[in-house]
């Protein structure tokens, strides 16, 4: 025991000891008295340091190299034949004079550009990590920002002396050793007016490590930064890969705000905004989430002023006309001229030997398969099909066949039954284009057909449609029960969760994005609605030995669903705004940051009586606010309100009322944040051992009604402490739902936890409920106030959710 208590005072004085060297050092030629006021002074003068950097000209010399060291073996083959291998280096250098103002406006003339991968020559971003500012990157907390101390201790490593200023290098310790977005390592600071001499610090944010290594030096009064090296290196979804982007600055020149004419900023109204995006199948869109996370992000993240800084940046990049074609004797030169070592030399990225590697996908396309053999898989398997003369990234003609083995269901009142179709499109540019999507759905039980009819019109700001047909409807068309889905839980278990009608019908929706702050959406549909009751009683597995239910669900309002065939002219509006969006600007473009601003809506719906022979009479209202910010570095709030209410309700269908994202399937696809728990849709019973779980269209409602779901997206909570359960990609949620029904004066509240990411798709939530007046069993009866639930769910990154889409 002695032993052990010598030992610990031992320990405490050397470290004591360290402290008073360390102060004693410093003290001896510096009126800091310790490394902690070393830091404060630092911090106290950082805005004044930042605020330096501007009025001034240079040369930047950028080179990205990036490769996939681990592709999961799925995905080689497909991979391969778009130009992704394991450890094949795609790399890419750039060549500029810029120019930078006080007023945030950068000018950037690109004199060389060569990569081995895209098409077309891109222009490296420059990448200049500002670590004067409070944040950075990936929301990570500066060692200079006010807040350091809370996040850092900071030790005196030693004081050195380099051209004539005396620098202290101190090493920089996060207080918690796994938190993630705080920085460990080590900065250099000089003694005479505290600025950043060098940075070599490490930070991880999610599966991804970065490490920044910058040397900075003398130019007038400040001092500028002259080399980078950052590197990336992580794994996503099985992908594991490596990246580095690295730069060197020189031949600094100031120059006075008047000899920028140049670099005024155009007004406002000449930017153009980027709304919409190529609409691409799920695997695309998580392959290109893949191969953007260690670069796109990088470059973008890790901008001395990126987006969600809020900083109103403005980048003019002009391009030289031979800057694609210079020679390799001219790079060579170049990085002898500015001692560039981290080159590659035995890679050929020049513009001739482009083809010595197999094209990458660029940053627009899909697949590349209109050359691709006919065979058992382009029968089985949805594709597209391309074909005409490439341009940019795109070719003129497609067609996507919707293979019916992939759209395959079962449900009890058509049986088994499949969607098969071939949408056509022709493309006029990347953003325009027009498409005839024929959807034929055929019921193998009944040996029925019946098919609708959809043209389509969309540029990258409107949309225009027209669809008609014969077709089957959900009661809840905004949040559909997943089809596939309900099959199993049909066919394995005897619940039968989707509800169908039957309508003719013909539609006509616009939509129109005015800008990244506002839009519209507005639809107009006559319909012929048909009542449909269940024709099969076909199971494989009679669980619980219960009959199905009807396909007229019991509501709490209503009672019984039954309608009879009506005719009906609907029509719904919707406003979308955003009012606090952050922005850049790139040439012509206006780049926005959709996290910085709530997204507000307003929506009309309602039908119009006896125009066109209409029956239905009823106008709802509802406003809505969605958002999500952040509550410290390892949290997110989330949260979505709407309110509404009929305004009139003069004759309507079980179709027509208001209903809630509910969660009554066997394993749920809804979004984590827009999904209640034990709120279900269309039946009395979920599966399981109680099977009285849920009441699915209890609050389905056509009166008034308050809707908030809330949840709390943690990072480092519980099992989440451990950095190996959050190296799996696992995180923590706190949720807390509110729904309130006016008719029949219901309140139900239900929290909960819930851990995501488990094997990298599903959910797992235990929940609590408490409902006002109380939840009903198999034949309506209220019968308990409280419920506890365990919910599955697919991860929301995997199935699509219901957040809004603007």
């Amino acid at each position: 025991m002695f032993q052990k208590l010598s030992s610990i005072i031992l320990f405490v004085f050397a470290n004591c000891f360290q402290d008073l060297y360390a102060t004693s050092k410093i003290s001896k030629d510096s009126p800091v008295t310790s490394v902690n006021a070393i830091i404060e002074q630092a911090i106290k003068l950082a805005p004044a340091h930042d605020k330096a950097y501007a009025n001034y000209q240079a040369e930047v010399f950028i080179q990205n190299t990036g490769k996939w060291t681990r592709i999961p073996g799925l995905w080689k083959a497909i991979l391969s034949e778009e130009g992704v291998e394991e450890n094949l280096p795609y790399q890419s250098e750039s060549y500029a004079k810029f120019s930078v103002s006080n007023d945030n406006t950068y000018s950037f003339k690109l004199e060389a550009i060569r990569n081995n991968y895209h098409v077309e020559p891109r222009p490296d971003k420059y990448v200049n990590p500002n670590f004067y500012k409070n944040v950075l990157g990936t929301d990570a907390i500066s060692p200079l920002s006010p807040k350091a101390f809370q996040y850092y201790q900071f030790q005196l490593i030693d004081s050195l002396t380099e051209a004539g200023v005396k620098i202290y290098r101190i090493r920089v310790i996060p207080k918690n050793d796994n938190d993630e977005k705080v920085f460990s390592g080590t900065i250099s600071i000089t003694a005479g007016d505290f600025a950043l001499q060098s940075v070599d610090l490490k930070v991880k944010n999610y599966n991804v490590s970065y490490q920044i290594m910058i040397h900075y030096q003398p130019f007038g009064a400040e001092w500028f930064p002259v080399q980078y090296k950052i590197s990336a290196s992580g794994s996503l979804m099985g992908f594991e890969g490596t990246y580095t982007y690295a730069a060197k600055v020189w031949n600094y020149q100031a120059i006075e705000a008047k000899n920028f004419p140049d670099l005024a900023r155009p007004d406002e109204k000449s930017f153009k905004e980027i709304v919409n995006v190529q609409e691409r199948n799920f695997e695309v869109q998580q392959f290109k989430q893949v191969m953007s996370a260690l670069g796109t992000n990088l470059k973008s993240q890790w901008s001395d002023a990126n987006i969600a800084s809020g900083l109103r940046r403005y980048d003019k990049v002009d391009i030289s006309e031979n800057a694609e074609f210079q020679t390799n004797d001219f790079w060579y030169q170049l990085k002898q001229a500015t001692q560039f070592e981290s080159f590659t030399p035995d890679l050929p990225i020049s513009y001739l030997n482009k083809n010595s590697l197999p094209t990458q996908p660029d940053e627009f396309s899909t697949y590349r398969q209109a050359n691709q053999k006919f065979g058992i898989g382009s029968v089985l398997f949805s594709r597209s099909y391309f074909w005409g003369k490439t341009k940019k990234g795109f070719y003129p003609y497609e067609i996507y066949y919707k293979s019916p083995v992939l759209d395959f269901n079962f449900n009890t009142v058509e049986g088994f039954v499949y969607n098969t179709g071939a949408l056509f499109r022709y493309r006029r540019n990347r953003y325009d284009w027009w498409e005839i999507d024929p959807t034929w759905r055929y019921s193998v039980t009944q040996n029925r057909s019946m098919g609708m009819l959809k043209v389509r019109w969309k540029t990258q700001k409107e949309e225009i449609s027209v669809s008609g047909g014969e077709f089957i409807s959900q009661y809840n068309v905004d949040t559909p029960v997943a089809l596939d889905l309900n099959s199993l839980s049909t066919l394995l278990l005897k619940k039968n969760f989707v509800k169908i009608y039957e309508k003719d019908f013909i539609n006509i929706s616009f939509s129109d994005r005015f800008s990244n702050t506002l839009g519209i959406k507005t639809s107009l549909e006559w319909a012929r609605r048909y009542p449909l009751e269940n024709t099969t009683n076909y199971y494989w597995i009679n669980f619980g030995g219960d009959a199905y239910l009807p396909n007229f669900p019991q509501n709490q309002e209503m009672g019984k669903s039954n309608f009879n065939i009506n005719d009906a002219f609907l029509a719904s509006f919707q406003i979308n705004y955003r009012p606090t969006l952050k922005k850049q600007y790139r040439n012509n473009i206006r780049y926005v940051d959709f996290s910085s601003s709530p997204l507000i809506t307003f929506k009309y719906r309602g039908a119009i009586p006896k125009l066109f022979g209409s029956e239905m009479d009823f106008h709802t209202i509802e406003l809505g606010i969605t958002h999500n910010f952040p509550l410290s570095i390892n949290t997110n709030f989330n949260y979505i309100a709407q309110v509404g209410t009929f305004l009139s309700a003069n004759k309507m269908t079980f179709a027509d009322y208001k209903h809630f994202n509910g969660n009554n399937n066997m394993i749920s696809i809804g979004d984590a944040l827009t999904t209640h728990r034990l709120v279900g849709f269309y039946d009395n019973y979920v599966w399981g051992v109680s099977k009285k779980l849920i009441d699915p269209f209890y609050f389905s409602t056509n009166g008034s009604y308050i809707d908030i779901m809330t949840m709390v997206g943690l990072r480092k909570f519980a099992l989440t402490q451990l950095m190996g359960v959050r190296n799996l990609g696992i995180r923590e949620e706190l949720f807390a739902n509110y729904l309130y029904t006016a008719n029949n004066n219901i309140h139900n509240v239900e929290f909960g936890y819930g851990v995501d990411g488990i094997l990298r798709i599903l959910r797992v939530e235990a929940v609590f409920a408490y409902n006002s007046v109380g939840y009903p069993d198999k034949n309506f009866n209220h019968v308990k106030n409280t419920q506890i639930g365990i919910r599955i769910s697919l991860n929301s990154r995997v199935r699509g959710g219901v957040t809004p889409d603007w």
